[in-house]
Order: C-alpha cells, then structure tokens, then sequence
C-alpha cells in the first residue's frame, strides 16, 4: 500500500473509532483516541474535538511523539488540522498519549476514557483497582490494573499550575506511562523503559477515569469497550453478594492469560460489524469512509 493511501486508510479507521466508543459509551464530550503514524512512528494523530464531532481529517491534529508538541509542518500534507505551539486547546491531555508512545514503541494506539462505569473502580486508596476480570472478554486486564493518582505528583509540577487531574504536563504523562508498567513514578526516579509494551493494558486513573491501549485500534476499541462492559457486570456481582453468602469468582490469573492470548482481541469480522452499526445508525459521518479501514 501507498504511504498516502496507508496514511488514509489509518486515519479513516481513527475516525470510526471515535464514533463506535462514543455509540458504546466509552467517549462522551470528553475522551479521545490516538493512533501511532502508520509510517512515522515520531508522530502520532488524535483530537481534541467531542467524539460524534469528528468526521474528517480536519477534526485531527498531529504531534510528536519525543515531546508532545505539536507537528506545525507535514511534508507530505496530512490534511489534519495544524495546531500552533501557542495555540494548544485548554484541557488538551496529548502529553497522556504521547508519553505513553515514547516509553513503548509497541503501543500503536491509546484510549483514554471518562466512563463512570470505570471511574468507579479507581476510587480507593491503593496501588491497584478494585476492578477484578469478571468474564472472559476481560482477560486481559489480569489481576489487578494499577491506580494512577494525579495528586503524589502535584509537586514535581510549577506551583501555578492546576491542580485539576489533568493530564496536561509531560511530567505527569510520564508519570502515566511508568504506571502502566506497575512502576511508583512518584517514589521511583525517571528512566526510560526497556519494554516494547508495558505490562499493564489498563491503567484508572482516581477522580478521572482510565487508560487503555493496544498494537492497533481495533484492539484499543476492544479493550476499552470491555473495560466499561467488566465495570457494569462486576458491580452487579458485588451487589448481589452482598445479600448472599456466596463468593464472587474472578477469573484466576491462567485464564486472564489464556483470554488474553486467544480471544481477547477484535478480529476484522467484529470491526466490521461496529463501523456498519455507526454508519447505519445516521448519528455519525466520517468523510473518509469509503477507505479500507484496517
């Protein structure tokens, strides 16, 4: 395939990814997904526009993967929309992904999420969630996904600077990004990993929400989709044990790695399947559509 035709064919698949999180709940007014340039992996695309907005190459903008800044000149054009570097939108959590790219160079794209049904199980004070995979499309989440807490790293940041869990500073994407691999980053020093990918697929983030990624986007979709899926079936559970006696039975860690292995990823028939439920839902349009997406 063509770099540009490749080029296309990737960013299409991004903007149908923004509308099946939406139409699962995943991406509200907030939320976004990012994918890793398929031939410039220093780059990568997202956007900072709501989730059923999104239907074009405008509604993207590109930014570099070494520090978060955004990419002002494409040659060749990508046709995204160009982000001056005084000029970034207020709220904009790109150091979340970018971070996350440069400390892996395996991950290809990244999810984060505002779902409440997630947000939930990063309320408690400890390293790892209370989110347990409770069905096997959850395998993956294994034992227990790591807590990332905005507030120990407050103070490595500018005292100017709000306090208002966002991921708006590289100091605290990076931050993120040790978290996926289980690591403190408020009690550790900094140091690049040495893993193509890290060792967690979810971090939660306290008062926030969540963190997901994968090798392509329709595994990143996958996994955010079955993170919020996890959080409504494992709530039902504890609920009704706690009018019982009986014991709520997790998966045990050989089956998260089975699950994980085998089953736990979106094959093109189940991608198929959710950009012909967005198109024919005629809530979303994306200009690109008429691209192979995968």
């Amino acid at each position: 395939m063509e770099e540009a035709n490749m080029l296309d064919s990737t960013l299409s698949a991004l903007i149908t990814a923004f509308h099946i999180l939406h139409r699962y709940k995943i991406l509200d007014e907030h939320g976004h997904i990012s994918v890793r340039h398929p031939t410039d992996p220093s780059t990568f695309f997202t956007s900072n526009v709501p989730a059923i907005l999104v239907f074009s190459k405008r509604d993207l903008n590109q930014w570099r993967v070494r520090d978060g800044s955004p990419v002002t000149e494409s040659h060749p054009t990508t046709g995204c929309q160009i982000v001056e570097a005084d000029k970034v939108p207020e709220g904009s959590e790109h150091y979340l992904h970018s971070c996350v790219y440069n400390a892996y160079p395996g991950v290809l794209s990244v999810v984060h999420s505002h779902a409440i049904e997630a947000v939930v199980f990063g309320l408690c004070d400890a390293s790892g969630s209370m989110m347990q995979p409770s069905y096997r499309d959850a395998g993956y989440l294994g034992p227990s996904s790591p807590i990332f807490d905005a507030a120990k790293h407050y103070g490595s940041l500018p005292w100017s600077h709000r306090q208002n869990l966002l991921i708006d500073h590289v100091r605290l994407g990076d931050a993120v990004a040790k978290t996926f691999n289980g690591v403190d980053a408020s009690s550790s020093p900094s140091s690049p990993s040495s893993t193509a990918v890290p060792a967690h697929t979810v971090v939660f983030e306290r008062g926030h929400g969540f963190d997901t990624w994968a090798e392509n986007i329709p595994d990143a979709v996958w996994r955010a989709i079955h993170v919020r899926r996890n959080g409504l079936i494992q709530a039902a559970a504890m609920e009704q044990r706690g009018s019982t006696d009986l014991e709520v039975i997790y998966l045990s860690d050989r089956e998260c790695r089975d699950c994980k292995d085998t089953t736990n990823r979106a094959t093109p028939l189940i991608w198929k399947a959710w950009a012909a439920e967005v198109e024919r839902s005629g809530m979303y349009h994306n200009e690109m559509k008429g691209q192979r997406q995968r």
